[in-house]
């Protein structure tokens, strides 16, 4: 939950927020989301419920999924010092260097180009505040 903002340094480390560390050298996976310009950091009970879903398509449907969702994403784990590795292909795809804007996602997080984000959050409040209240809030 919440918004951060941090610098990925020369060595494409990024920490984590320590409300966001579930544990010492937490494994999360990594992949680009296709929903917008940002790279989602989903633990590992996030993949698995998405392996579970996937189980449920018919077999070619199945193994293209988990092909895509396989050959996309990267597992990473935190130092001791709460950092991941972004990989250098993800990092130039989204522009993700210098400051960058880490966004809560309930179960997952998504790491942002900053100004990319700023877009992002004015259209998601557009988007999701009519259903805000469908929800009691």
């Amino acid at each position: 939950m919440g918004e951060f903002r941090h610098a990925i340094d020369g060595k494409s480390r990024l920490t984590v927020p320590s409300p966001w560390r579930f544990e010492e050298e937490a494994e999360f996976f990594l992949l680009p989301s296709s929903a917008g310009n940002c790279l989602k950091a989903m633990p590992r009970q996030e993949i698995d419920r998405i392996r579970a879903q996937a189980a449920l398509l018919p077999g070619p449907q199945r193994i293209e999924v988990l092909r895509a969702l396989g050959s996309g994403s990267r597992q990473c784990r935190l130092d001791k010092a709460g950092r991941l590795v972004v990989p250098e292909e993800f990092c130039q795809a989204l522009q993700l260097n210098g400051e960058v804007t880490l966004a809560g996602a309930i179960e997952t997080f998504e790491i942002w180009n900053t100004a990319a984000w700023e877009q992002a959050k004015a259209k998601t409040e557009v988007i999701a505040t009519p259903h805000l209240a469908d929800f009691g809030l």
